[in-house]
């Protein structure tokens, strides 16, 4: 397979040069006639470095589950709860549900290098290591056969009529339509939500292939643009210091009072572990 596998990474400085690197031998073509916004690599944090690509739906503890329900279930209940604009299509809402930890066939990315790090090591309790996968989502829309035969280039939008063949409406899907893509694409959504916009959201949307990691027709050429940083178990305090003094933290991830609150007490909690650790080290002079 042509997996790069690269690392293991121990500081923040140490991933970004490994960034840099896969930037130098990933060269990106900007003159895209499809799209106006620059190319750009995408990157997805892990806190196993042991773990494949595979979307939540598509994960053991919910084969059995009926994606037509769940996403059902989610409109039905959650309509009441949306603060903000109400998604209107079923991409906004399928977007919305993964954001809030429904099991979909999405899997999240982001634009930004250093947010995936920090995904990465957050709230990691183990001491192996955890890892940042990278992946060119023109190259991964190119590989795939099916889009290729549309003359997609680049990420697709969730009004395309190409996107509508992994992801039929709902009254499609009851009345038995199914999604007969073998491979995942890229896929980029409307804010919908502000964590969409905040984190620098990108999704690769799956079909009926679980696991892109394992996917050997799409990354077994040496053209393939698939990558994994291994992140230094022994690191993670380190960098988690680190990716704060760059103003990476829980509070500017998650854009809620919720995710203020935790901030507030984890930095008080060691605030004051510091000044006691301070305050020791004078007695013993």
């Amino acid at each position: 397979m042509a997996i790069k596998v690269l690392g293991p990474v121990a500081n923040v400085s140490g991933f970004l040069s490994l960034v840099s690197d896969l930037r130098s031998d990933w060269p990106q073509n900007n003159d895209a006639k499809s799209r106006g916004d620059e190319r750009s690599l995408w990157f997805r944090g892990q806190h196993e470095a042991s773990w494949g690509l595979s979307p939540k739906l598509h994960r053991p503890a919910f084969r059995k589950a009926d994606e037509n329900e769940i996403r059902h279930e989610f409109q039905s209940r959650g309509l009441q709860l949306v603060q903000g604009r109400i998604p209107t299509t079923q991409y906004e809402w399928y977007f919305l549900m993964q954001h809030y930890e429904v099991p979909t066939r999405l899997l999240d990315w982001t634009d930004n290098p250093l947010m995936s790090l920090f995904f990465a090591i957050y709230e990691k309790n183990s001491g192996s290591d955890a890892a940042v996968w990278v992946a060119d989502p023109w190259w991964l829309n190119a590989a795939n056969k099916a889009l290729k035969k549309k003359e997609i280039e680049g990420p697709l939008l969730s009004d395309w009529e190409e996107a509508g063949l992994y992801l039929p409406d709902l009254e499609q899907a009851f009345a038995g339509k199914e999604v007969k893509m073998k491979f995942p694409a890229a896929i980029d959504p409307p804010h919908v939500d502000r964590r969409l916009a905040v984190q620098g959201s990108h999704f690769m949307i799956f079909g009926t292939k679980r696991d892109l990691a394992d996917m050997e027709e799409l990354t077994r050429s040496n053209k393939a643009r698939l990558a994994k940083m291994t992140i230094s178990g022994q690191a993670v305090s380190t960098i988690e210091a680190e990716l704060e003094n760059l103003g990476i933290n829980v509070a500017t991830v998650f854009p809620d009072l919720v995710a203020l609150g935790k901030y507030l007490k984890h930095r008080w909690t060691r605030t004051k572990d510091v000044a006691a650790t301070k305050k020791a080290a004078k007695k013993k002079l």
